[in-house]
């Protein structure tokens, strides 16, 4: 138990150092309140842009996203080109890490000052959409404001929400196993482009014998979605219906591999926190595998200063169904509040349709949308973001359609199951006490939050 505090203390440093920005904290457990003034946030706007030009003022917009460092710095980097082009607009940017950034977004939007552009994601676009919090983008796609003429229906699709479009994503992306080229060499093993659970545990075993390098066994909510779809279902159907089928499945190869040798430590993987790039068991060699996005590849790729390869996340054995799919890697959407949407909407356009931006990003939020900008920075990408434009090209031959944005109470459900597997992997519970419990419990706050 002392060494669980300590892990766990341990954690907790380490996740309050990553933060560069903005105060941080655990993954948000709530959805977004209505904030006030949100009504009035139309007539604020046309009053606040009047004024503005009419003062010859600067405009100041507030820009806020999640990332790692490397995100940071070539988006402060375009930040700064854009006011260089612009300069009668002033951005403001603020950022944290994944962890924190939903609790300081959450904060925001009940003070009523959401930033004027905020980085979403698929799993919460519904709920910021369904408390108000958000401003229809159509007008502004309509007018041309946003010109989407490059960018497939199907990416204003994802965005979009009873017919009207809240969010446009940055990039696309997939779920990805990231391996280190050099201990597959050093234990002569060769990863087929997309392996079993099986196949994984027992190529772990080998590569454990043959150079002590540990596994790291994703247990947290991208696997257990990645279960049910291989399951031919959608996870947030289960637990709504109380369905324990991919639960089990999923707490139960967790279980399987906390109690391989071959697998790190529960102390250990605390202590390294693989929710934060810089600190992720794979960077120094701890493990030779890690789970992600593939948008996170160039980050993990540049922070280990190795040679690492992408494949797909695990399928089961006799999987009914392609787990596999295509993601918007994170959108951006503009605040209902914010009295500036016509110039945040001029920021989006440019961040999403110029080469010189994107020349900038290289692709960091996954490859653009618009496809004249994706053939433009193909060839200049460097060598780590060749691997993640022909990783995209192979699941995009093979992806089943997404599951349908995630619902309210995705957060705390996400809680629950980090809290889940830590009790599982210290070996408190059984894989099926803990799909019992996970799925029970998880019921109960999907059916709050949708009240």
């Amino acid at each position: 138990m002392k060494k669980r505090l300590a892990a766990a203390a341990m954690a907790a440093v380490m996740a309050a150092a990553s933060l560069t920005a903005c105060s941080g904290g655990k993954t948000e457990t709530q959805a977004p309140t209505k904030a006030a003034g949100t009504e009035a946030a139309g007539d604020t706007q046309a009053a606040g842009d009047t004024q503005a030009a009419a003062s010859g003022e600067k405009v100041t917009l507030n820009l806020c996203w999640w990332g790692n460092q490397t995100r940071n710095d070539v988006t402060k980097k375009a930040v700064d080109l854009y006011m260089s082009q612009n300069p009668d607009v002033e951005i403001k940017v603020e950022f944290t890490d994944w962890s924190g950034y939903w609790d300081k977004l959450s904060a925001m939007a009940a003070g009523g000052n959401l930033p004027d552009i905020i980085q979403q994601d698929y799993s919460y676009i519904n709920q910021y959409q369904k408390s108000g919090q958000l401003a229809d983008l159509t007008p502004f796609i309509e007018d041309g404001t946003i010109d989407t003429s490059k960018i497939p229906d199907s990416i204003i699709e994802s965005g979009t929400i009873d017919g009207k479009c809240y969010a446009l994503s940055l990039g696309s992306n997939a779920p990805m196993m990231v391996y280190d080229k050099a201990i597959l060499e050093e234990a002569g093993v060769t990863l087929p482009e997309q392996l079993t659970v099986d196949e994984l545990y027992d190529i772990s075993k080998t590569i454990y014998e043959k150079t002590g390098a540990k596994t790291y066994y994703d247990g947290g909510i991208n696997m257990m979605q990645i279960v049910a779809r291989a399951n031919g279902s959608h996870l947030f159907d289960e637990l709504n219906a109380g369905d324990t089928a991919s639960s089990k499945i999923h707490f139960g190869n967790v279980e399987k591999f906390a109690t391989a040798e071959f697998s790190i430590s529960p102390d250990l993987l605390a202590e390294k926190n693989p929710d934060v790039v810089e600190t992720k068991p794979i960077i120094d060699e701890t493990t030779w595998n890690d789970f992600s996005f593939s948008n996170q590849f160039i980050s993990i790729s540049n922070t280990s200063g190795r040679d690492l390869g992408i494949t797909m996340y695990p399928t089961m054995t006799g999987a009914s169904e392609q787990p596999m799919y295509l993601k918007p890697s994170q959108f951006f959407s503009i605040a209902e509040t914010s009295q500036h949407k016509k110039e945040a909407a001029e920021f989006i356009n440019w961040f999403t349709n110029s080469v010189e931006c994107n020349e900038i990003l290289m692709a960091e939020r996954g490859i653009p949308i618009n496809t004249e900008v994706a053939d433009a920075i193909k060839p200049k990408v460097d060598e780590a973001s060749q691997v993640v434009f022909e990783y995209i090209a192979k699941v995009s031959e093979l992806a089943t359609p997404i599951d349908a944005p995630d619902p309210a109470g995705k957060g705390e459900v996400e809680a629950l199951g980090k809290t889940t597997v830590e009790d599982l992997r210290y070996g408190d519970v059984t894989g099926d006490q803990a799909a019992e419990s996970f799925v029970a419990e998880s019921r109960k706050i999907l059916e709050e939050a949708a009240k």
